[in-house]
Parts: structure tokens; C-alpha cells; sequence
């Protein structure tokens, strides 16, 4: 059941009552989704709300917005790395990928992203395995039918 913040997102119009249909539909299914729209018109909005519908509500919501990272950064905060991958990585660090574990993670304006990161993204999405920058561990994304 959405929460009261998602209630008043949907108004009663007729195409806000087909978004709801739609997000409700999409929450019951694990797969990836890509929304679009013109900034401003709500895609954040949501992608919490079918977050919030899914049996992934109790688990993280990573939002992560690729064009505010700078390119040479999106790949490690994306996938984290591991200490020794590179000059200054000294500890073992966590990607946005990880931290979702389970749960569910937004990626605003992939469009902005570099080309060898958003086939990197590709591949991740197509196979559902990473690994971290300098790493040999694969980490599975779960999927839950």
C-alpha cells in the first residue's frame, strides 16, 4: 500500500490513475525500469513510489545522480573499489551498486555519463554481476521473483 506522501503525488485525474495502475504493476515484478520525462515532471516521485510499493520498501534507496559526479569518479562510486586499485586507495570502499543490495537504486541522467561507464552500466544491467574497481570478488545484484 503507498504511503500518504505517494497518495498525494497521484491525484484523482485520469492519468495519474493510469500512473498509479502502472507503478503498482511495475512494483510487483523485479526488473529494471527506465522512466523518462522533462525535468521537473516527477520521475524521482516515482521511482520512490514503486520503491515504496515493492517488496523492497524496507530496503535501501540509493539515488545517484551521474551528472554531478565527475566522470572520472562515477565508475568508483557506482561500483566501489577495493584497497590498492589505484594511487590513494587505501581502504576498501563500497559502491552505490552494493549499497542498494536488495533494495532499489535511481540513476539520474545517465545521458550525461561517459561512454565506456554507461556500457559498463549495460553490462551490469544485462548480467546482473559487478565487480569493484581492482577487485576479482563478482557481486551478484539479487533478484527476487
Amino acid at each position: 500500500m503507498l504511503n500518504d506522501f505517494s497518495n498525494i503525488f497521484f491525484s484523482n485525474s485520469s492519468k495519474m490513475t493510469k500512473l498509479r495502475t502502472v507503478v503498482n504493476e511495475v512494483a510487483k515484478a523485479d526488473m529494471t525500469v527506465l522512466i523518462r520525462g522533462e525535468s521537473g515532471t516527477g520521475k524521482e516521485l516515482v521511482a520512490q513510489a514503486i520503491h515504496l510499493e515493492s517488496h523492497r520498501r524496507s530496503k535501501p534507496f540509493i539515488k545517484v545522480n551521474c551528472a554531478a559526479i565527475p566522470r572520472t569518479l562515477l565508475e568508483s562510486e557506482l561500483f566501489g573499489f577495493d584497497k590498492g586499485a589505484f594511487t590513494g586507495a587505501n581502504f576498501r570502499k563500497p559502491g552505490k551498486f552494493e549499497l542498494a543490495h536488495e533494495g532499489t537504486i535511481l540513476l539520474c541522467d545517465i545521458g550525461e555519463m561517459d561512454y565506456s561507464i554507461q556500457a559498463k552500466l549495460l553490462q551490469v544491467l544485462q548480467d546482473g554481476e559487478f565487480s569493484r574497481l581492482g577487485g576479482i570478488r563478482v557481486y551478484v545484484l539479487i533478484r527476487v521473483s
